[in-house]
């Protein structure tokens, strides 16, 4: 019988020529240079082109290889700097559903493509362009309404356009689905839309001889709800089934939309499509700014000139709610905001939290799951404005004191929440498809670490796959492969590492999904495969 040093030897031995296998593994496929047609096309067709295509806002096309070629200096600078695409939202804090936010081994392609001269590769292997209508979405709509065909006079100055529109409508409803469509994509940078049972708007309107009327910040009456918001590569707004936002007997819709300077001449004719719910019940969806300008504890709103300042707000929930979206509202020295939950008793939640906020890229951050509040929970924020010179977007100079309002100059620091009041499994509502998998419909989503990546032939993981289910899906949505781990068959004893063998899987980008059915855990992270 050997001794057990030798064993032990023996076994050192192997664990470090696996090593060194696995080291030279991913410096092998570090080594590999990505082509657009196989690697970089998906990634820019899933992230880019809904900005970046004929008639988008995007100042230029993606859709073809030459042209992402001809400004592959410029792609490179501003995926490898986190620029774009643009979700101010911070990953690392919180993950959303519909978020535009690329992985590092996404980036680390992109530049690495770049700077090995952008190879076009297998023109056959190249995904399909996306065409981009603007047809609905939502399909059946029981509503539309546009605006009246509107001139852009932005020519210096972004423009902030109101339009109010009666609905007539009969009776009070249930909102299911909200879809905004720009009736000219190049120039609508985002919009708002309100309802509103007074006839302030309508005024308004009425008083500017123009379509419509300008309004910075909200609408103009302090009665307007918010029902939705749109930013261009936004997925409509749809409520889980059986609940929705009230919509009041002949209210007016108001359209707040954003015209960016050098928009002058441009024409614009932005619809509104709404589909209201059929469900015989349907549970009210709540939209408020629940943490607002009365609830700071270090006020008065005032940020003196040259001034860097902090304000805290807190707001007591009173009984248990469920949070669908939170959206997150300043101007333009609004610098950072860091929003959570403190429940009386467990672990603080995280809701949002940006660090360099930006004005122009506000939106609604929905969760991937409906999240419970728990009655007596804290929800707080820290949010940090900077009126000095030295802030880029500073309206005023010289600077100025800053207080509430709705003009360019003023300031305002709200947090719309969409909530409803908590009933039993909320937080099993899925509100993020892209984590529908196998059947599972499970709350807790996990980050998931793979390596090497990118990949050739066999995919390493620290997560148990006994009594587990993986999915490996191309950036179409469509399965390559699906597995059951029963037992630990999926595992390299010596690395004490999982495995997953991806060598009959074609090169391109791929997400994987485990999921541990005694735990309900779903882990998820992307690939990129060689």
């Amino acid at each position: 019988m050997p001794s057990l040093y030798l064993c032990c030897t023996s076994h050192m031995k192997k664990t470090f020529l696996l090593l060194l296998s696995y080291l030279a593994l991913a410096n092998g496929s570090k080594a590999q240079t990505p082509t657009w047609s196989e690697t970089i096309a998906p990634i820019i067709y899933s992230n880019c082109t809904k900005c970046h295509h004929p008639g988008g806002l995007g100042n230029s096309s993606f859709l073809d290889y030459a042209d992402v070629v001809a400004r592959k200096n410029s792609i490179k600078y501003q995926v490898e700097n986190k620029i774009m695409p643009p979700w101010p939202g911070d990953p690392s804090y919180r993950h959303y559903a519909e978020e535009r936010v690329l992985e590092q081994s996404e980036i680390d392609a992109i530049v690495n493509w770049t700077n090995k001269g952008t190879p076009e590769g297998d023109k056959s292997k190249a995904p399909a362009k996306p065409v981009y209508k603007s047809n609905s979405k939502i399909g059946a709509y029981d509503l539309k309404v546009k605006i009246p065909t509107y001139t852009s006079t932005a020519t210096t100055d972004d423009i902030y356009r109101c339009f109010s529109i009666p609905t007539n409508l009969p009776a009070n409803k249930y909102i299911a689905a909200v879809e905004i469509i720009p009736g000219n994509s190049k120039i609508v940078h985002h919009v708002l839309v309100f309802q509103d049972t007074t006839a302030t708007t309508d005024n308004l309107d009425k008083a500017d001889p123009l379509p419509g009327y300008t309004n910075f910040g909200g609408t103009g009456s302090n009665n307007s709800v918010l029902i939705a918001p749109y930013v261009p590569g936004a997925e409509p707004v749809i409520f889980p089934t059986g609940t929705g936002v009230k919509m009041y007997k002949n209210a007016r819709i108001i359209l707040q939309i954003h015209y960016p300077a050098g928009t002058n001449t441009e024409i614009d004719s932005t619809s509104l499509l709404i589909r209201f719910t059929t469900q015989p019940s349907v549970r009210e969806v709540f939209i408020a700014p629940i943490l607002n300008h009365g609830n700071i504890s270090n006020g008065p709103f005032v940020i003196a000139k040259d001034q860097v300042k902090t304000f805290y707000q807190s707001y007591t929930v009173p009984v248990n709610v469920t949070l669908l979206s939170i959206m997150p509202h300043m101007h333009l020295i609004g610098k950072s905001i860091k929003v959570f939950s403190k429940p009386i008793s467990g672990d603080t939640v995280p809701l949002v939290r940006i660090n360099d906020w930006n004005f122009h890229w506000q939106g609604q951050y929905r969760f991937q799951y409906l999240q419970k509040i728990t009655a007596g929970s804290k929800v707080q924020s820290i949010v940090t404005y900077d009126n000095t010179i030295n802030n880029p977007n500073q309206p005023s100079n010289p600077t100025k004191i800053v207080t509430v309002g709705e003009a360019t100059t003023s300031e305002m620091m709200l947090t719309y929440f969409y909530y409803m009041l908590y009933q039993t499994g909320d937080e099993k509502i899925l509100q993020d498809s892209s984590l529908l998998t196998a059947g599972f419909f499970k709350p807790s989503t996990h980050k998931l670490s793979v390596y090497p990546n990118p990949v050739k032939d066999v995919l390493y993981t620290g997560v148990d796959l006994q009594d587990a289910s993986v999915q490996i899906s191309d950036n179409l949505g469509r399965v390559v492969l699906e597995k059951t781990f029963e037992k630990y068959n999926g595992m390299d004893k010596m690395l004490r590492l999982m495995t997953i063998n991806v060598n009959d899987i074609n090169p391109g980008i791929y997400s994987v999904i485990i999921i541990t059915k005694s735990s309900g855990k779903i882990y998820q992270s992307k690939f990129i495969k060689e």
